[in-house]
């Protein structure tokens, strides 16, 4: 495989089960809370933190930097990674031009690591000590060291064709700390790599918006656990259980039952345990995967839902929708969206969090204390055993 290859055990100093790959070329994000191993994995492909009983293996592009079982163990010099700490780590007695020259590989002149800052818009800043840098300065001053690490060394007539390189790009936080015009530029200069090396590109990021707009896939990691992998959109509308769905920030998250219906179809039971007599039934497609009469845990994904003023005499030709009569709790304005609260009329214990803007809202004319209806079609809901919740 031309690209990275990580299957880690650890027990201690932190429990680590870390298993994912990236290709060539591709860019994953790794997305979890704080103090989920995240970093950890990065420095362990780096070669920065190998436990003591670490198991497993790290390949890139075919070639072993990590193998227990054969005993093999590069060191960290020995590792074409680039990587860029979320604190920056440079050097402070060295110039900008200095630390990102010192990272570059062979063959590269102070001319060449020039034109790669002057591309970053750091041409100014070459001379300047990081004391004397900002902290999102710094922050693209430690990106260039680590993309010099892995770019191929300029020449006259610039390469066309993706070239794959035996190395991993590791960005740890990269734009937290750089304003929204800057972030803009380092996208773009990410996006240029990729079209110019075919390299591994490994991402820690807490913004699950920058995941989505820049990340081929995402792995969810919780307490040093990859829990779940694939592509960004499929993972934050199917999380594969209730813990991988808190992480994506999923905010519709039920408990119900789940009865078999005509082929190809289920019933969706949803009520709540201080009202067992009161229900609500919705539809939901049958996959085969989940028997008859099984509790279940489920997931409203709200961007999938319409709504309707209260009374729209609408109706869809969609197959399975579930129309709901709801009332706005709660509706508190955040600039172009509002967090908007409601209840079912036929549930009134249980409440949705739905984000609409403001420009529906005025379309329908309705506030907090006013009834709109949901139309919710089948593909909406997620459901998940509850057995896998509880592994």
């Amino acid at each position: 495989m031309q690209g990275l290859q990580v299957q880690l055990r650890s027990a201690s100093p932190i429990r680590l089960e870390a298993e994912f790959d990236c290709g060539a070329g591709e860019l994953v994000a790794l997305v979890g809370p704080s103090g989920s191993g995240k970093t950890s994995m990065l420095r362990a492909i780096a070669g920065l933190w190998t436990p003591a009983d670490v198991q497993g293996h790290i390949r890139v592009a075919g070639q072993a930097w990590l193998d227990t079982a054969a005993g093999v163990q590069r060191s960290p010099q020995d590792r074409r990674a680039g990587l860029v700490f979320q604190h920056y780590a440079l050097f402070p007695h060295m110039t900008a031009l200095a630390n990102v020259a010192l990272a570059a590989g062979p063959g590269w002149s102070s001319e060449q690591v020039f034109a790669l800052l002057t591309r970053l818009g750091l041409a100014a800043l070459a001379d300047r000590r990081p004391a004397q840098l900002s902290g999102g300065q710094q922050q693209r001053v430690a990106l260039a060291r680590a993309l010099v690490r892995v770019m191929p060394r300029p020449t006259a007539a610039e390469v066309t064709a993706p070239q794959v390189l035996p190395g991993v790009l590791l960005l740890d936080e990269p734009f937290s700390a750089v304003d929204a015009p800057t972030r803009q530029t380092l996208y773009r200069e990410l996006a240029a790599l990729r079209q110019k090396v075919s390299v591994p590109m490994v991402l820690v990021t807490h913004d699950l918006s920058e995941a989505r707009r820049l990340a081929d896939r995402v792995v969810i990691v919780d307490a040093g656990q990859t829990l779940q992998i694939g592509e960004p959109a499929r993972v934050f509308a199917s999380p594969r259980n209730a813990r991988v769905a808190e992480l994506v920030g999923i905010q519709n998250h039920f408990q119900g039952q789940f009865f078999k219906d005509r082929p190809g179809w289920a019933r969706l039971r949803w009520s709540d345990d201080r009202q067992p007599h009161r229900a609500l039934e919705l539809a939901v497609v049958d996959k085969n995967k989940i028997d008859n009469d099984t509790p279940v845990t489920w997931v409203l994904n709200g961007e999938e839902v319409d709504v309707l003023a209260d009374g729209d005499p609408t109706v869809t030709r969609a197959e399975g929708v579930t129309r709901l009569r709801c009332q706005l709790l709660e509706v508190l304005s955040l600039g172009e969206i509002s967090l908007c609260t409601l209840s079912a009329q036929d549930l009134p214990s249980q409440t949705i969090t739905l984000n609409l803007t403001s420009r529906l809202l005025q379309r329908l004319q309705v506030g907090a204390g006013g009834w709109v209806q949901l139309h919710i079609a089948p593909g909406a809901l997620h459901i998940m055993p509850v057995r896998e919740v509880l592994r």
